[in-house]
């Protein structure tokens, strides 16, 4: 099983530094372990890999699914507990911080990502699935891309209010007490 994401990111200020960019998709349920054949255990790995070629969401198909790159590629490891309808919401992150950063110099065309099993052709069968935004009760559900930045005027200002607080400071040392015996 894989499934294929994009976010627009073009309302982030082309000058932004970008601190940190997290994918964030929820878990929605596992094949109970308990199962002779079936079950997810904690700590197997899913990938995030950029996609090279642009795609369709209701033109995609297992057979003219666009390739990716392993370049700025993400694991994350999947959690103990068991998401579902009325189940505890579990997320699932990866850090794709480097891959945003790419997207947005432009060595890397934003083409959106997939994300799949770094084991797929394992003997043993596995069912984790993760929501999409056609098949949630609300947004609550969305997969969300998180990125984090600063632009020039934020830095400008945080650079001001350090100047200041460093004139305050040397204006007004403290004074070290001696005490006397």
């Amino acid at each position: 099983m894989r499934g294929w994401l994009t976010f627009n990111i073009s309302s982030i200020p082309q000058q932004a530094w970008i601190i940190s960019a997290t994918l964030n998709l929820r878990l929605w349920v596992k094949t109970p372990s308990n199962q002779s054949q079936l079950g997810d255990p904690t700590g197997r790995l899913y990938g995030v890999y950029a996609l090279t070629a642009p795609w369709t969401d209701w033109g995609i198909n297992w057979a003219n699914q666009p390739s990716w790159t392993d370049k700025d590629s993400a694991t994350s490891p999947v959690p103990p507990g068991q998401g579902g309808w009325y189940g505890p919401i579990i997320w699932m992150q990866w850090d794709l911080t480097d891959m945003v950063k790419d997207w947005r110099s432009g060595t890397l065309q934003n083409n959106g990502i997939v994300v799949k099993d770094t084991q797929e052709n394992a003997s043993l069968l596995y069912s984790t699935q993760f929501f999409t935004i056609h098949q949630v009760p609300n947004q609550t559900y969305y997969p969300r891309l998180v990125v984090t930045y600063l632009s020039p005027e934020d830095v400008y200002g945080i650079a001001i209010a350090i100047v200041a607080e460093t004139v305050l400071i040397s204006a007004f040392p403290l004074r070290a007490r001696k005490s006397r015996r």
